[in-house]
């Protein structure tokens, strides 16, 4: 089962060069060299060793550590339901500011949200990563890379 994924990912990665392969390379850098050639690599890889068992024979002579034990954590329904709405929950607002206030406002104000409301850290811990996360957003991309992001519907979209 597992080889026939691995195999449908690399038959994926090669139609991804195929077809990508003429691109200009500005268009191509990402899909195509950043993407699926090292993806069709490490899938040709994970078939060859699937192959030839190379995975299961080092398994059965490694002794292991603690952190090799693999763990089943059960949860009621209840506590489950609620976890999954509340991930959905940020997903979808950050979504919404993005498309309402645009990236540059919506990102730092998410990790300062999300650090205050989920992670419960003190109030200085999420401004310093607000203030870091938008010396990023601005500094690394619309500084730097001069990539300039869309500002959203509030403000011109």
């Amino acid at each position: 089962m597992t080889a026939s994924f691995t195999l449908f990912l690399a038959a994926i990665f090669l139609g991804a060069i195929w077809w990508g392969w003429d691109w200009p390379y500005i268009a191509k850098l990402m899909p195509v060299s950043v993407a699926a050639v090292p993806g069709l690599a490490l899938s040709v890889m994970e078939v060859v060793q699937e192959a030839s068992g190379s995975e299961a024979r080092r398994a059965k002579q490694a002794s292991g550590i603690n952190m090799d034990e693999t763990h089943k954590v059960s949860l009621d329904q209840k506590t489950e339901l609620r976890r999954t709405l509340v991930f959905f929950g940020w997903f979808i607002g950050g979504a919404a500011g993005i498309w309402l206030l645009g990236i540059v406002i919506t990102l730092p104000l998410l990790v300062f949200l999300y650090m205050l409301i989920e992670g419960r850290e003190k109030l200085s811990s999420a401004f310093v990563m607000t203030v870091c996360t938008y010396g990023l957003i601005w500094g690394l991309f619309e500084y730097t890379l001069e990539m300039r992001w869309p500002p959203g519907l509030l403000f011109g979209y």
